[in-house]
C-alpha cells in the first residue's frame, strides 16, 4: 500500500467516523429541532485535511440511519454534511469554515423537514442552524483554535 492510503490513515478514519457514530448516539439532543449534535464538532479536522471527509460523510450517514426521520436523514443530512466537509480545507480560515456545517444543515434539514413531513421550513431551519452555530462555531472552532492546534502531536495526526 502507497502512502496515500496507509493502515495508520485508513484506521484513523474509520475511528473519525466511529467517534461521530458514537457521539450522536450518545447524546439525547442529536435528533430534535432544537439539536447541539457534538459529534458535529468532528468535522472540523476536515478543515485541517480533506482526506477526512469521507469517514465524516459515513460517520453521518451511518449515525442517520438511527434517526426519528428516517431514512430521509440519513440522505438529506448526510448531503448536508458531504456539502459542508468538502468545501472546508479550502477555506483559510477555521471561524468561517465553522459556519460551513450551520449553512448547510440549516437550509437542508430545515427543507428536508418541510417536503418530508410538512413542518415550516424556517422555524427549523433557525432551530437547526442555532444548533449547529452554538456546537460548531462556538465551541468546536475555539477547541481547535486554541487548544488543539496547540498540540503539535494532535495536529500531526490529523495533518496526516
Amino acid at each position: 500500500m502507497g502512502k496515500k492510503f496507509s493502515i495508520g490513515k485508513i484506521a484513523f478514519g474509520a475511528i473519525l467516523a466511529a467517534g461521530y457514530v458514537a457521539l450522536t448516539l450518545a447524546n439525547p439532543l442529536s435528533f430534535p429541532a432544537i439539536q447541539f449534535r457534538v459529534s458535529e464538532i468532528l468535522l472540523l479536522v476536515c478543515f485541517y485535511n480533506r482526506a477526512h471527509c469521507v469517514p465524516m460523510i459515513i460517520g453521518c450517514f451511518i449515525a442517520n440511519l438511527f434517526s426519528p426521520f428516517g431514512m430521509a436523514d440519513a440522505v438529506f443530512g448526510t448531503l448536508a454534511t458531504a456539502l459542508a466537509a468538502v468545501p472546508m480545507h479550502k477555506m483559510k480560515n477555521i471561524w468561517l469554515a465553522s459556519l460551513l456545517p450551520v449553512i448547510t444543515n440549516a437550509a437542508i434539514i430545515g427543507l428536508m423537514l418541510k417536503i418530508v413531513y410538512g413542518l415550516p421550513f424556517w422555524f427549523n431551519a433557525a432551530a437547526v442552524g442555532l444548533g449547529q452555530l452554538a456546537v460548531v462555531t462556538a465551541a468546536g472552532a475555539p477547541l481547535f483554535r486554541f487548544a488543539l492546534e496547540k498540540n503539535k502531536r494532535v495536529m500531526e495526526i490529523i495533518r496526516n
